[in-house]
C-alpha cells in the first residue's frame, strides 16, 4: 500500500513488525524479503516518486577538509534513493539496446581480512558467508549470474591480458545492471503489497528509546508540511546510507547525550570514501594494443554487460602495502580532440546553449574556442555515432569501441583512471551541525581528508601500473602528476559512502555486531555500507543488497 504522509493527520501512529527506514536498494531488498514472513511491514521514504528540490535540500550539509563531492546531490531523497541518479546512459551493444546504471562486483576475499598494513582492518564475517547473498542479489538486481572469473566472460577472440606471473597486476570484470529495477519495478510491486506500506515523504528525526536504553520503541517522522506522526514496530532497520545512518543516531540523544550506540564514540568514525583519480594517458606502443585490450571495453557477453578491469593482486597489496585498487582504462583522442568533447559535453548538460545568461559568457566562449579546435575530430565523432553507434567519449556506462577495431585509429591514448580503497581513519567522521533544516534536525557535518597512507598508496600504484605496463609492451604511461604528487584535483569520491557504523564482533570497536544489530541495543539494525569496516575497491552497492538479504534471513528467525 502506497500511503503520502503529506495527508495523514498530525499525531498519526503507525504500527507494525517491522519499520525499514530508507527505501534504496539495501531498503527495498530487505522490505521485499519480510514482506514474504506475513508479518506487517513500515517502509519510511523522506521523499517522494519524483525528485523535489525542497526535499531534496534536507540533505545538505557541511563538508570540511579535503573537496569531496556535494553532500545535498549525492545522497537522493526519492523512492528508490541513489538508483534514481545513477549514471544511466543508453547505449547499443551488439545488436542489443541496454540501460546501464550501475556497476557490480564482489568484494575480494582479501578485503574481509585483517592485513596488518591498513589500519583498523578486519570484518568479522569472511567472504565465503556472504557467497550464497551475493548470488541472491544478482537476482535482485536483474544481473547476470554471481560469476566473476574472467574465463567466464572471455571468448576465442578477445581474452584478458596476460601478464607475467609475478606482475602486481591481474584482471577481473564489472557486470552492469539497470537501475529502473529499483526505482520502477519494485515500487509497483511494493504498492500492491498487502502487508507493506510505504509511505512517502516520510523523515524519520528521531529513534526513541525505553526508558532501559535497550530497546528503540518508535521512530518520530515528519515532513515539510510539519505533520509529525509516530511508528512503532518491534524492529527498526536503518537502510539510510553511511552518512544518514550517523546523523539519525546522534540527533536521537533524548535519553543517551551522545546519541544511539555511541557509547564508545564511534558512531560517525571511519567514513570512506572511493576517490576517482586521473593517473594518466598510456600510449599504445602499436594499433594492436586496442586489439589486446578489448576485453577493458564494455561489452555484451551472454547477454549480459561486462566490462575488464586491471586489479593489484592480493600478492602485490602486501609486498607493497597498498590497499585495494582497481585501474581502468577508456580510448581517447589527443588532448586537444578530448578538451572539444568534453566541452560540448559541459554545453549540453548544463543547457547553457539553451538558456545562456551574461555572468557564463566568458565560460561558454572558453568552451566554443575549444571545440572549435577540435572540430576535426567531433565532426568525425558524431558520423561514428550515427553509421556505428559509438560514444564521443567512452567511458563507465559507454562502450563498444572494440567491435568496430579498424575505427581506433582515431584514438591516440588511453586515459588511466584509478579507483582506489581508502584506508579507515578514526578521524574521518560524520557529526551534528549547528545548523538545523526545516524539520528542526541538525544537518551532517562531515570532515574529510585523503590521509597521508592513502596519498603514498596512489602515488605506488600509479607507479607500478606505468611500470607493469611498459614492461610488457603495452605502451608507454606518461604519469598525470603535480609537483611530482598524483593529479588529486576537484572534489574526490564517487559518491560511495562508507563506514560511520562499523561491524564489529566487540562493542569496544564498531557499531554494529556481526549481524548488523546496533551492539547497545535488542531490536536496532543497520543495512546499508555504513557498517563496512573497510570498503574495498568494488562499488557497494552488491555488498550492500547481500548484506540486506543476510539480515533478512537473520530477522526472520527473530519475529514471532
Amino acid at each position: 500500500m502506497l500511503i503520502d504522509s503529506l495527508e495523514l493527520p498530525r499525531n498519526h501512529l503507525v504500527k507494525a513488525d517491522f519499520c525499514v527506514i530508507g527505501s534504496g536498494p539495501g531498503g527495498i531488498a530487505i522490505t521485499r524479503e519480510l514482506a514474504g514472513t506475513g508479518k506487517n511491514v513500515c517502509l519510511l521514504e523522506s521523499g517522494g516518486v519524483e525528485r523535489e528540490i525542497d526535499v531534496q535540500d534536507l540533505s545538505a550539509g557541511e563538508s570540511i577538509g579535503d573537496p569531496l563531492l556535494s553532500l545535498r546531490d549525492t545522497r537522493n531523497r526519492q523512492f528508490g534513493g541513489n538508483s534514481n541518479i545513477w549514471s544511466i546512459k543508453t547505449g547499443r551493444l551488439e545488436s542489443n539496446q541496454w540501460n546501464i546504471g550501475v556497476r557490480y562486483v564482489p568484494l575480494s576475499d582479501i578485503d574481509f581480512q585483517v592485513r596488518d598494513w591498513i589500519p583498523d582492518s578486519g570484518w568479522p564475517i569472511v567472504g565465503e558467508e556472504l557467497i550464497p547473498y551475493y548470488k541472491q542479489a544478482q537476482k535482485v538486481a536483474h544481473s547476470g549470474p554471481f560469476e566473476y572469473r574472467t574465463e567466464f566472460w572471455a571468448n576465442q577472440d578477445i581474452v584478458p591480458y596476460e601478464f607475467e606471473e609475478n606482475a602486481p597486476f591481474t584482471s577481473r570484470v564489472y557486470q552492469f545492471g539497470p537501475a529502473k529495477v529499483f526505482h520502477q519495478n519494485y515500487f509497483e510491486e511494493l504498492k500492491i503489497t498487502a502487508n507493506v506500506e510505504v509511505y512517502l515523504h516520510a523523515t524519520a528525526i528521531e529513534l526513541v528509546q525505553e526508558p532501559e536504553h535497550s530497546r528503540v520503541c518508535r521512530v518520530h517522522v515528519s515532513n515539510l508540511a510539519q505533520k509529525t506522526f509516530s511508528v512503532e514496530a518491534k524492529i527498526f532497520i536503518l537502510a539510510t546510507g553511511g552518512i544518514e545512518t550517523a546523523r539519525l543516531l546522534l540527533a536521537s540523544n533524548s535519553h543517551q547525550p551522545a546519541g544511539i550506540g555511541n557509547s564508545h564514540d564511534l558512531v560517525g568514525r571511519y567514513f570512506m570514501e572511493h576517490p576517482l583519480v586521473d593517473i594518466g594517458r598510456l600510449y599504445p606502443s602499436s594499433a594492436q594494443v586496442y586489439r589486446k585490450t578489448a576485453f577493458y571495453d564494455l561489452r555484451c557477453v551472454k547477454g549480459h554487460p561486462v566490462m575488464g578491469h586491471f586489479v593489484l593482486t592480493p600478492e602485490a597489496m602486501a609486498k607493497y602495502y597498498l590497499p585495494n585498487g582497481a585501474v581502468v582504462i577508456f580510448p581517447r583522442p589527443s588532448i586537444r580532440q578530448t578538451e572539444a568533447v568534453l566541452s560540448l559535453k559541459t554545453l549540453f548538460e548544463q543547457g547553457h546553449l539553451k538558456h545562456p545568461v551574461p555572468k557564463q559568457w566568458a565560460s561558454i566562449a572558453q568552451h566554443l574556442l575549444k571545440i572549435g579546435k577540435g572540430l576535426d575530430y567531433i565532426a568525425h565523432a558524431i558520423y561514428l555515432a550515427k553509421k556505428y553507434d559509438q560514444s564521443l567519449m567512452h567511458g563507465f556506462g559507454r562502450g563498444g569501441w572494440s567491435q568496430h577495431l579498424h575505427l581506433c585509429e582515431r584514438f591516440r591514448s588511453f586515459e588511466v583512471l584509478l579507483v582506489s580503497e581508502q584506508v579507515p581513519i578514526f578521524s574521518n567522521r560524520v557529526q551534528l551541525s549547528k545548523e538545523r533544516d526545516v524539520l528542526g534536525m541538525p544537518r551532517a557535518a562531515l570532515h574529510w581528508q585523503w590521509g597521508q597512507q592513502s596519498i603514498e598508496s596512489t602515488a605506488k600504484i600509479q607507479h607500478l601500473f606505468a611500470q607493469t605496463v611498459e614492461q610488457h609492451g603495452l605502451g608507454q604511461m606518461v604519469p598525470k602528476l603535480r609537483e611530482g604528487q598524483p593529479f588529486l584535483n576537484g572534489p574526490a569520491g564517487i559518491a560511495h559512502h562508507i563506514g560511520t557504523t562499523r561491524m564489529s564482533a566487540h562493542p569496544s570497536r564498531g557499531v554494529v555486531d556481526e549481524n548488523c544489530r546496533v551492539h547497545s541495543t535488542q531490536n536496532l539494525y543497520v543495512a546499508s555500507s555504513a557498517v563496512f569496516p573497510t570498503g574495498g575497491y568494488a562499488n557497494p552497492t552488491l555488498t550492500i543488497l547481500a548484506l540486506s538479504l543476510r539480515l533478512a534471513s537473520h530477522l526472520k528467525t527473530r519475529i514471532e
